[in-house]
């Protein structure tokens, strides 16, 4: 697919606020500073348990619902008993950000236990629905994780509250030289099964600090 030029930038936005940091696409801190509204849940007890970041207050994401880019029906961002919901907001142009992150799930899930990797299930939301159809968007999701879910959604409303509520954000605009400009935010959610936000990885976490946050996501939730 042929990509015109364009420009991207990559936002770090702190959770429940409106701060915006747009620096070049990929190049984003990932050695995950602190940001307003979030935690590093490894300094629970002083132990070095987590790579990822807790959500305080807990946010719920319950009653986001999305179309499904295949037209099979709503997707609702609450995991199946005892599982987890991996949720990312980007699009097909995006040069390194987008790919990089889904490339890592993809590695994530082929590195889990058989078993374990069948409690997560994948979504990834379009932030640029005009140029991502449904068929590109699906296409795109599942050359990453082929029964990954691709979500779709033409109604600029639905779209910034499902990336409002779990603390995303975008931008999509067109410059005096007619090429689009995209910014986003690059984590990664993970959603339990109450439609919690339990965890999120900044762009730039490794695939193997996401596969052992996730073992030990799982793991809690085998004990409950």
């Amino acid at each position: 697919m042929h990509r015109s030029s364009r420009t991207v930038r990559l936002l770090a936005v702190s959770l429940g606020t409106a701060s915006v940091l747009a620096v070049g696409c990929g190049s984003s801190n990932p050695s995950g500073s602190d940001e307003a509204g979030s935690t590093p849940s490894n300094e629970s007890d002083g132990v070095d348990t987590y790579s990822g970041y807790v959500v305080d207050p807990p946010v719920d994401v319950s009653g986001v619902t999305l179309p499904v880019a295949d037209g099979s029906g709503e997707f609702q961002m609450v995991a199946e008993p005892g599982g987890l919901q991996l949720i990312y907001y980007g699009y097909t142009f995006c040069p390194d950000v987008c790919p990089t992150t889904m490339s890592d799930v993809r590695r994530t899930l082929a590195d889990l236990p058989a078993d374990e990797a069948e409690r997560i299930e994948v979504a990834m939301v379009t932030i640029d629905p005009a140029r991502d159809s449904p068929e590109v968007i699906t296409d795109y999701v599942h050359n990453f994780v082929p029964d990954g879910t691709a979500l779709r959604t033409a109604d600029d409303a639905q779209l910034r509250a499902a990336a409002d509520a779990i603390g995303a954000n975008y931008e999509v605009t067109t410059n005096e030289e007619g090429e689009i400009e995209v910014s986003h935010t690059g984590e990664l959610y993970a959603v339990d099964d109450t439609g919690t936000v339990v965890m999120q990885w900044p762009f730039g976490t490794s695939y193997e600090s996401l596969t052992r946050d996730l073992r030990s996501l799982l793991a809690e939730r085998s004990q409950a």
